[in-house]
Formats: structure tokens, sequence, C-alpha cells
């Protein structure tokens, strides 16, 4: 009976445990990762002077799937074998515990360049949820609160895809899951693109 009781308690503690380690990989704050690579920019033609074009903004939603801003790269760092993108904001300005995600993308070929206007869920890669994890698709700005949106595109050079990120489009890809496997592999360079989306 003994030897029960420990065992249960052994499990519980083991479950919190890895509970626990899953909840600190969303931790690490990616805004402090500096780009290595100088050279390794992202852009986009749906961004002037730092703001997202109104055409862009609250893309109108069929069947809840939105269509992607069009973006572009270049000078993906040597030995990357795979590359992934996340698009994310903090809601509450004050506090990065909070986290909206726009776009997952992963297993994205080295070789590939950029992702052309509305093309993000067409591409040889995979897609994971929306904001709002209603669908598989990306989520356009739409911001209904006065003042200034921040908005980052993240585009990650890796040195493998993570393995444990699915080989198929994924509602049940978010972005925990997504950062979580990010930081399972070794990731060669990050650039970012950040934007505002004002009222």
């Amino acid at each position: 009976m003994k030897h029960s009781k420990f065992l249960v308690l052994l499990l519980v503690t083991c479950f919190m445990s890895c509970k626990n380690n899953d909840k600190e990989l969303t931790k690490v704050n990616h805004d402090d990762f500096k780009t290595i690579h100088s050279d390794f920019k992202l852009s986009s033609n749906a961004i002037k002077n730092g703001e997202l074009l109104d055409i862009y903004k609250c893309e109108e939603k069929v069947n809840d799937v939105e269509n992607s801003i069009p973006l572009s790269w270049g000078n993906v760092p040597e030995a990357t074998k795979s590359l992934a993108i996340v698009m994310y904001h903090y809601p509450k300005r004050d506090d990065k515990t909070e986290i909206n995600s726009y776009l997952l993308l992963w297993d994205i070929d080295p070789e590939t360049t950029g992702i052309p206007y509305k093309m993000a869920s067409k591409g040889n890669w995979f897609m994971g949820a929306n904001k709002d994890g209603t669908a598989i698709s990306y989520t356009s700005p739409c911001s209904r609160g006065k003042g200034k949106h921040e908005y980052t595109i993240a585009l990650y050079a890796l040195a493998e895809t993570p393995a444990s990120l699915p080989k198929t489009r994924s509602l049940n890809v978010d972005y925990n899951v997504f950062m979580n496997a990010l930081a399972t592999v070794n990731i060669i360079d990050r650039t970012t693109l950040t934007f505002i989306d004002s009222n």
C-alpha cells in the first residue's frame, strides 16, 4: 500500500514537473534575440514607413480564412535546413505574458525567398492556427482600440525542422506549441520586421 502511494506521488510530481518545463520554454523572450547576420533581412510591400497599409488591414474572412500579407527575405545563413515564421502581437502593451499570434509557418525550404500576397496557406510548407484557434489561417491585423498597435514578424533560420511539429497543416499548432518546438532545435539566426497598425 505504501509503495502504491509513493508511486502515485512520484507520477504526480513528474507530471507537474513536465508541465512546468513546458511553461518555462515559452518564457524565453525572443524579442531579446539579436540578429547575428546583419544581411539576413525580412521585408514586405504591405508595410510602408513602418506602418501596415490600409489595404492589408481587416481582410475579409472566407470560411474563416484571411489573405496573408506578402513577405520577402534574403541572405539566409549557411547551414540553414529549415525556415519558420511567426507573426505576433502583445495585446497588453506592458505585459508580455499574453501573446496573440497571427501567422505560424514551419518547414519552409531555405531556398525560398518569399511568400506572395494571399499565398501563406498555399506553399510547400505547413501552417498552424489563426489568432482565435478557429481555422488554419493567417489573421490580418484589425486593431479596434485607439492608438498604435505594434506587430512583429519573425523569420527563423533553423538547423532542422522541429520533430515535434507535425508534417501537415494543423489547427493544434498554436503559439505556445510552435515556440516550444523551436526551443528544441538550434536557431542559427532570427530576423524580424516590426510594424504599426494605428487607429
